[in-house]
């Protein structure tokens, strides 16, 4: 089975519980790579540290580093224009083997997460692409 590499955007409420899953995950499987979090009070960041996860407060910086090396982008801020800078980030640097997950894939994965609750959604009117 072929390792998927992970640069997650956000560990925040959504992005904390993806980013514990994935860690608890074989890393013969999954790999976080990086992560992108510009709230250095963030607690995760100490355990990202730990595990020589590195943080790149601007995903600019990720996409430099890694390039390709990059599986999928998992951006829980579920922020339109944050997606928006994303994809003309990766197509400025023609990267077409990147995917950047869709937030409703963000949801579909988090109604796969045990005990996940309730996610509010009225600020998500649009879930799409």
């Amino acid at each position: 089975m072929r390792k998927i590499t992970i640069l997650m955007i956000g560990l925040g409420r959504i992005g904390g519980k993806f980013y514990e899953q994935f860690t608890q995950m074989n890393s013969e499987n999954i790999e976080i790579i990086g992560i992108s979090e510009p709230n250095r009070d963030n607690p995760l960041l100490d355990d990202a540290q730990d595990r020589g996860i590195p943080n790149f407060p601007d995903f600019e910086e990720a996409l430099d580093q890694f390039g390709t090396e990059i599986d999928i982008i998992m951006d829980t801020s579920n922020r339109a224009e944050l997606k928006q800078a994303i994809r003309q980030a990766l197509q400025e640097r023609k990267n077409q083997h990147t995917v950047l997950v869709p937030m409703v894939v963000d949801y579909l994965m988090w109604y796969l997460l045990p005990g996940s609750e309730a996610i509010p959604q009225s600020h998500h009117e649009d879930i799409g692409y």
